[in-house]
């Protein structure tokens, strides 16, 4: 943290923990011996790709997920799951990950029982290196993906989940470990919030404009909650300077979701000290997306904002995402334009699996009749009765192509 820039009003970091209601069940603690026949790990090599990763419950009962990403053969993830079992989360708010991590960013993966293990609800999980971490999920987080990009579904069914997992993609090849010291579901946490990162501001009296929004996008709970985090935050003044009527509209229920990764992008996980920032020269946002932090003419800046780290005299705002959701003709085209390559290489597993995802992610689009729904499901269940990757590949195939003339003729 930047104490020694900072006057005592500032709005800084959260430190240490709240003081949590007893509202908690733990899912996974890994000291039974059993835990291990629980787990299973999947790799990019079912589509052609070399990335390395395991698990391995160590003798202080955490279940330790490592190995190395590799970009190569369009490769790039690694992940362990859960196999299906009954967790209950009808009534549950978040989920809570206590993590000692290597400062990398992954995903923590809820599937529902009748899901295909190619596609999941995801939410960030960030890592401090070496920093055993409780991190707080709220279930609102969890976001269908598939292919790197988000699909325009319903909410998560919370009811229906039966697998927990952990994926890495961050695009950066190389070792990884990360080390899961438990996993619990919250039914509603009673937060101790003296002296947190709400109280801070509401006291600074500067960033009225600030708190309303962290309310408007629901992020004043995990403001109040587990620690540390690092917030830059913006003034009253900064936010006057955004151009008129940029205010107003992000406050919009309709924009919620955008408003709430405006201020996720101005926080981060963990202390961090000055001279650590500027070595790294970058920062992971809670939003995903990564800040510039350098030394400027003279001061600090977190991207193009000037301040004392912690105050900034601008609304950072990130950049434009580029896992825009994809059309039903665009998830098409993208699934047979990856795997055509797999299968004419030989890799007609690899293929199959790709033609998967897509139809599992089509299964579950807003834009695709029930008609083609219910023959994308037929086709879902033939390929899991058949251990012939060539057979499924092109059973598959034929059911993308169905799909594809279904939506033209809608068009």
């Amino acid at each position: 943290m930047f104490q020694k820039l900072l006057s005592p009003i500032l709005f800084g970091a959260l430190i240490g923990q709240s003081a949590l209601s007893a509202d908690f069940k733990t899912v996974f603690d890994f000291g039974d011996g059993s835990a291990e026949d629980k787990w299973s790990s999947v790799n990019d090599g079912v589509m052609g790709g070399v990335s390395e990763g395991s698990f391995k419950i160590t003798a202080d009962d955490n279940l330790v997920f490592s190995g190395a990403l590799s970009l190569e053969n369009n490769g790039g993830f690694a992940s362990i799951r859960s196999r299906n079992v009954a967790i209950d989360l009808e009534e549950a708010l978040a989920i809570v990950v206590n993590v000692r991590g290597d400062g990398r960013t992954y995903w923590v993966d809820l599937r529902e029982g009748n899901q295909g293990g190619a596609s999941s609800f995801r939410a960030y999980l960030p890592t401090v290196e070496g920093a055993l971490r409780s991190v707080r999920l709220p279930l609102s987080e969890f976001k269908f993906q598939t292919f790197g990009r988000s699909i325009p579904i319903r909410s998560l069914n919370a009811q229906a989940v039966q697998s927990i997992g952990f994926t890495i993609a961050d695009k950066q090849p190389g070792d990884f470990k990360l080390a899961i010291e438990s996993i619990e579901v919250d039914y509603g946490t009673a937060a101790n919030t003296s002296g947190t990162i709400v109280d801070v501001a509401s006291q600074a009296g500067s960033f009225e404009t600030l708190l309303t929004a962290a309310e408007e996008a629901g992020l004043v709970d995990a403001l109040n909650g587990d620690g540390p985090l690092t917030v830059f935050a913006p003034t009253d003044d900064a936010f006057a300077a955004l151009p008129d009527g940029t205010i107003a509209s992000l406050l919009k229920p309709e924009n919620k979701e955008q408003l709430a990764d405006i201020l996720k992008y101005h926080v981060i996980l963990g202390q961090v000290s000055l001279a650590d920032a500027l070595k790294a020269g970058q920062a992971l946002s809670l939003q995903g997306e990564t800040l510039s932090i350098a030394f400027k003419d003279g001061s600090v800046r977190i991207g193009e904002a000037n301040g004392l780290i912690h105050v900034i005299d601008q609304v950072l705002l990130p950049p434009a995402p580029n896992n825009q959701t994809l059309s039903p003709a665009a998830l098409i085209s993208l699934a047979i334009q990856k795997g055509v390559p797999q299968f004419n290489s030989g890799n007609e597993d690899a293929c199959a699996a790709i033609y998967e995802i897509a139809v599992e992610a089509l299964r579950v689009h807003p834009d695709v009749s029930d008609q083609t729904k219910q023959d994308l499901a037929a086709t879902i269940k033939k390929v899991k009765a058949s251990d012939s990757g060539h057979k499924n590949a092109w059973t598959l195939r034929y059911a993308l192509d169905r799909a594809a003339k279904a939506v033209e003729r809608k068009m």
